[in-house]
């Protein structure tokens, strides 16, 4: 696994991305803190990755490609750790966190896409980009 993607999933984890809660919390003024995604609730790392409807629907699409289902858990590292598949090999349950890290990447890359980019929620995109990372 790149250096690079195990920055990104320390970051997720220990809630260092810079979401709208946690720009606040620095100082930074924002005009608005709601998620972009589905425009209902502020942006937290645990609501963009994890309770946004949006989001949820894509961890279904991603346990229907890789037909398993998975208990959905609000806490991120719960969730991190929810990847974990007993039965299978260390090396093995290391590319399922690695599908873990690519998913939350699309999803992080197309927030930001849409903040600064000016581009529209697509979940499709958002998966193709989760399955072109995986």
């Amino acid at each position: 696994m790149p250096n690079k993607a195990k920055v990104f999933g320390w970051r997720v984890l220990f809630d260092r991305l810079p979401t709208r809660v946690n720009l606040e919390g620095r100082g930074v003024w924002l005009s608005c803190n709601i998620y972009p995604l589905c425009n209902k609730e502020v942006e937290s790392i645990q609501h963009l990755l994890s309770t946004c409807e949006v989001t949820q629907r894509l961890w279904i699409k991603c346990d229907r490609w890789v037909e398993l289902t998975s208990a959905r858990v609000n806490n991120i590292v719960n969730h991190f750790c929810s990847f974990y598949l007993v039965g299978l090999s260390e090396k093995a349950n290391c590319v399922w966190k690695g599908m873990w890290l690519a998913i939350t990447k699309a999803i992080w890359t197309h927030k930001n896409r849409i903040i600064f980019d000016g581009g529209q929620v697509n979940e499709i995109e958002i998966f193709a980009i989760a399955q072109l990372y995986t």
